[in-house]
């Protein structure tokens, strides 16, 4: 069963069972073999349902709560179904309950009280291990492009103009140059885009020569970025979404 580890193993073989001994044997006297084993099974079944399921929910937000707390009730109800069938529930109020059917209520409480926070442990600790394993990825790529940058163009910068203020800009931080009527718009890592009042013809006479490679009208991006490439479309390092290839700058891609 996926998700299921050492601990539910070990729950599963030792414990769940092993609950049965913390009563008395005329706890369960009134039971048959055939009862007590459609119990086990029960708890069995609550506790991954409440492991592999409801934890996760849980663990997941308000509606998951209310997801819980459907299902608990709907568990509930049913155990008290099943401590109808060999021994009815006492109805005047002198009566004392039947010593079994107590017996199943502490246990599946003591289920449910196991099973939900394991469950939310093991979500809680599988978005910690995406979120580690993202980060790790997103720093590998960082890692990538510093080393392309100080390869290609070092420490070098250039002056734009925007507005009235001119902006220092790193030739390693620019992810790609877009293009938007008579202004450039320089896309960078760590920073607030610099448009400037400039076509990307200028650009490119601007930037080092066989550094940068135009691939569409619009756009303008670093050689040493290009990660995956076709005849359609570019990947380029530190930008989520792939750029257009047009069909004028085909034979840029093909020879740089």
């Amino acid at each position: 069963m996926k998700g299921v580890n050492i601990i539910d193993i070990i729950l599963a073989a030792v414990v769940l069972p092993g609950m049965m001994f913390f009563f008395p044997l005329g706890e369960w006297a009134q039971w048959n073999s055939g009862h007590v084993l459609v119990f086990i099974i029960w708890l069995y079944a609550v506790y991954f349902l409440c492991r592999l399921v409801l934890g996760r929910l849980l663990w997941g937000g308000r509606r998951g709560i209310l997801t819980v707390a459907g299902a608990v009730f709907v568990i509930i109800a049913v155990n008290f179904l099943m401590t109808l069938s060999p021994v009815e529930i006492p109805i005047d109020p002198g009566q004392t309950i039947s010593p079994h059917v107590r017996a199943m209520w502490i246990m599946l409480f003591a289920v449910l009280g196991m099973g939900l926070p394991i469950g939310m442990l093991d979500a809680q600790i599988k978005v910690l291990s995406a979120h580690l394993t993202r980060e790790n990825a997103v720093m590998d790529e960082m890692t990538s492009i510093q080393r392309r940058a100080s390869e290609a163009v070092g420490d070098a910068e250039i002056l734009l103009k925007s507005g009235y203020n001119t902006v220092h800009v790193p030739l390693a931080t620019i992810q790609y140059v877009e293009s938007r009527n008579n202004y450039a718009c320089f896309h960078l890592d760590h920073g607030d885009d610099v448009v400037t009042q400039m076509p990307l013809k200028t650009v490119l006479e601007m930037l080092p020569e066989g550094k940068y490679m135009r691939i569409h009208r619009s756009y303008v991006v670093p050689v040493w970025r290009i990660e995956k490439r076709s005849m359609t479309q570019v990947s380029i390092l530190g930008v989520d979404e792939p750029l257009p290839v047009g069909r004028a700058y085909k034979d840029n891609l093909k020879n740089g």
